[in-house]
């Protein structure tokens, strides 16, 4: 199951880097304990082909979320702006967080900051459960 975490709010707003950016400080801040096995991988480069062939074969693959919490129980959460009318969601990112949570693990989209602080809660108790 994906979960999903959307406050209603439309309106001006954010990047997604930007609550991105606050997400990971908070992680590295408030969870200490669970910070070295905390991550992103930058895999939304833009660069020319034979690059991005080069990164296809080194085994870089698009979208995967865009925090992972890479635990015994692993978390994948997929950031996005505040406003979900501002923001896209591939099919190829619901894919990989299908597959999280089709695996045993906890699967997240989260619309702003404030909505990720929620999900992580959430995660945690979830782990606990799931121990």
């Amino acid at each position: 199951m994906i979960r999903t975490y959307d406050s209603n709010y439309r309106g001006e707003c954010r990047s997604e880097m930007c609550e991105q950016i606050d997400a990971i400080s908070w992680l590295q801040y408030n969870h200490p304990d669970r910070w070295p096995l905390i991550f992103h991988v930058p895999n939304e480069t833009k660069a020319n082909p034979q690059y991005m062939l080069r990164r296809q074969k080194e085994g870089v693959r698009p979208c995967v979320s865009d925090i992972i919490d890479f635990g015994p129980i692993r978390g994948a959460f997929e950031m996005k702006r505040l406003d979900r009318t501002k923001c896209k969601l591939p099919k190829e990112q619901k894919d990989f967080l299908s597959a999280v949570a089709g695996s045993g693990g906890f699967a997240a989209i989260c619309y702003g900051f404030a909505e990720f602080c929620k999900a992580y809660a959430d995660f945690l108790v979830f782990v606990k459960e799931n121990s």
